[in-house]
């Protein structure tokens, strides 16, 4: 039990360093890149107290580690725990910069960091234009970094203690790309750092700044969203500025993206690539989504409508949450849009991707599973029927595993969504319908970022707690609950 316990406490620890020596380094770059501005100024003050407080936490954690290093994550169990734990340590740590750097409150500083740090996107900064660099630097880093997974850039920083990790590597990505688990999160990240810098030259040929670029790419290729304007990627998309709507769009899909359908496109297997059942349901499911969207616009000649809500749809479908503007934009569309918005933000992006949600082979499943039920009702009583989705074959465990996790994620957004808007209500929020209570919940439990208004720094203190409890189990998907409720039940059962 003591063993355990240890094993949990230097895995976790080692994630914590790796996440400190991050950001000690985001701090030193921004550091140097304010040399020649003055030393009493808010920005450089920001930036010195960001680099301290990480320089001496990785220092602290460093120390600890030389004494903690022989104790390695043995089990699944283990592993689950440290990925369940890490995700509170992680974000209470970025909180604390914050809340040193900037004097942000505790709560919005966690809020932030958490939304950070799973992808979400949701922000309580009402103006990140004002922020100093750092900080929305280091917002980007933690999209960057917490999509891929804190466990992939800790294994790839410090190969040498890579076996403390192995096996929270099963928990948090699950797949293989290469022979081993070093080496398959070295590739990891190799395409995910060349399809971030494509997205920066991408974006400065758009016309952002290559600070903003950056800034963008990162959150973009996380499917994070966050971004150094309020109104997001409307500020330039302003006059009709069409290389920022395509070129955004474009790192967007690749984000939400199977890491091994990237790596057969890189390699130049295009009909591998094409032929891939995430590929394909990716575009069946965009389709589906587009049409009712754009109709009535479409017929109405508003072509500004049918673009800015396709635009919309692309950004929650794959979990990213960018905006053609302010909240606002949103909470005024007629509630049809919203619920589609919403349902694309449900089904989210690939396996092995950095989108939230349910995923799209899980949808595609639940899909075909209606077909298989249909079709059984017709079969002769001998006949045999064969659950195929692509050219993989669907046995009866996958399916229960299919059904449990579309369960349980409905159960927790009604749920959650329920609560929000009856919490608004006792507020006197009455602006917001059902409607926007539910968007808000599948913004946040699928990790996008997308906004109605309900998420802000003046948020009622319930609603902030939900909307955390949301982006933590849609980050980890259930993977704590999923271990409580395990728990539980052996040792019901045992005692």
């Amino acid at each position: 039990m003591v063993l355990g316990f240890m094993n949990v406490l230097a895995a976790t620890l080692f994630l914590c360093l790796t996440v400190s020596l991050i950001g000690t380094v985001v701090g030193v770059i921004d550091l140097v890149s304010l040399l020649y501005t003055s030393p009493q100024s808010f920005e450089t003050r920001t930036t010195l107290r960001f680099t301290t407080f990480f320089l001496l936490l990785s220092i602290i954690l460093s120390t600890i580690m030389l004494f903690l290093r022989r104790y390695t994550v043995s089990n699944i169990v283990e592993a689950f725990l440290v990925v369940a734990i890490a995700w509170i340590v992680i974000p209470t740590i970025s909180a604390m910069a914050y809340r040193y750097s900037i004097g942000m409150d505790f709560v919005n500083a966690f809020f932030e960091s958490l939304s950070g740090f799973t992808g979400t996107g949701l922000s309580v900064i009402s103006k990140p234009e004002e922020m100093p660099s750092v900080i929305l630097l280091w917002r980007a880093v933690t999209q960057w970094v917490g999509e891929l997974g804190v466990v992939v850039f800790a294994g790839t920083l410090l190969p040498a203690l890579h076996r403390v990790i192995r096996s929270i590597y099963v928990v948090e990505r699950g797949e293989r790309i290469a022979p081993t688990v070093l080496s398959t999160m070295r590739r990891l990240v190799g395409i995910y750092v060349f399809y971030t810098a494509l997205g920066v030259v991408l974006f400065i040929l758009s016309g952002m700044s290559v600070f903003d670029a950056l800034a963008h790419s990162m959150t973009a290729i996380a499917t994070g969203g966050m971004s150094t304007n309020s109104l997001s990627i409307g500020y330039w998309f302003r006059g009709g500025n069409w290389a920022i709507y395509v070129s955004t769009m474009v790192i967007m899909v690749l984000g939400a993206l199977n890491f091994v359908d990237h790596v057969a496109l890189l390699r130049g297997r295009f009909r591998e690539f094409v032929s891939s059942i995430e590929v394909r349901w990716f575009f069946i499911l965009l389709t589906i989504f587009t049409i009712p969207l754009i109709a009535l616009p479409l017929m109405r000649g508003d072509v500004d409508e049918v673009f800015t809500r396709f635009y919309h749809l692309v950004s929650g479908y794959t979990t990213t949450g960018f905006q053609l503007g302010s909240s606002d934009v949103l909470k005024n569309e007629p509630d049809y849009v919203k619920m589609i918005l919403a349902l694309s933000m449900i089904v989210g992006g690939a396996t092995f991707s950095t989108a939230g949600g349910i995923k799209i082979k899980r949808a595609a499943i639940l899909i075909k599973a209606l077909v298989w039920e249909s079709a059984r009702l017709f079969a002769p009583p001998a006949m045999v029927l064969r659950r195929r989705v692509g050219r993989e074959l669907i046995g009866d465990t996958e399916l229960i595993s299919v059904y449990n996790f579309v369960a349980i994620y409905m159960v927790t957004f009604i749920s959650i969504a329920l609560f929000i808007h009856l919490t608004l209500l006792s507020y006197g929020y009455t602006e917001f319908t059902f409607i926007d209570s539910m968007f808000e919940t599948a913004s946040a439990l699928s990790c996008v970022g997308l906004s109605v208004g309900i998420t802000s720094a003046t948020s009622p203190l319930p609603i902030k707690i939900a909307l955390m409890i949301a982006m933590y189990l849609g980050r980890l998907e259930f993977a704590a609950l999923y271990l409580f409720l395990g728990y539980s039940y052996v040792r019901r059962v045992v005692l």
